[in-house]
């Protein structure tokens, strides 16, 4: 592959970067081409020296991606960068997408609890406090005075305080766990960069 061939299928690989971060990249692999040649080596023996423009382009991408997710928090954002580094290998498939998708859905799943909770407490809290205007109780026990309604509302209650517990806790947790994600995939990314450098020297 020669020159202009190999920066244009940069180039057309590199479109989900910005204009100006996809001209500086070509721009560095353009001035790899210039060194190379002025030291007498062949455009063909360059490009293969650089790497397959199609690797060279999914680990930028991966790169810009993960950095987008650091200044972007969000749920698409970190999906996006995961997906990037995961297409970077077999090795990332398993050790950052299978991970990933597990802890999310655990994620999910507390939130989805924590909101249940929250929802059957309030109901139980209201079943308890209008009992007598409700013709039906969500099968709990018949009123057993002043003290069984009290009991009921704090069950209610306390289930509640529990479930938003259990979310806020969760939120947090999502932020460390987001931090750390983005951390693992960097590191991740430069492991890869590394194994790269050996095999070109």
């Amino acid at each position: 592959m020669n020159k202009d061939d190999y920066l244009k299928e940069l180039t057309r690989l590199l479109r989900k970067l910005p204009k100006g971060e996809r001209d500086d990249v070509v721009s560095d692999y353009h001035e790899h081409f210039i060194i190379g040649i002025e030291k007498g080596r062949s455009e063909e023996e360059i490009a293969k020296a650089l790497g397959n423009p199609k690797t060279v382009a999914k680990q930028i991408n991966a790169e810009y991606m993960v950095r987008k997710a650091e200044d972007k928090q969000s749920a698409g954002s970190i999906f996006e960068a995961i997906l990037a580094a995961a297409g970077l290998g077999i090795f990332n498939l398993i050790f950052v997408a299978v991970p990933a998708l597990i802890v999310v859905a655990l994620i999910l799943t507390l939130f989805a609890v924590g909101g249940v909770m929250i929802f059957g407490g309030i109901l139980i809290t209201l079943s308890y406090m209008f009992q007598p205007l409700i013709p039906f109780h969500l099968n709990l026990p018949p009123n057993q005075g002043i003290l069984g309604i009290f009991e009921g509302i704090l069950i209610g209650v306390g289930l509640t305080i529990l479930g938003v517990g259990l979310v806020g806790g969760m939120a947090y947790l999502t932020r460390w766990l987001y931090g750390l994600a983005i951390r693992y995939l960097k590191y991740n990314i430069r492991l890869i960069e590394g194994r790269k450098g050996t095999k070109k020297s």
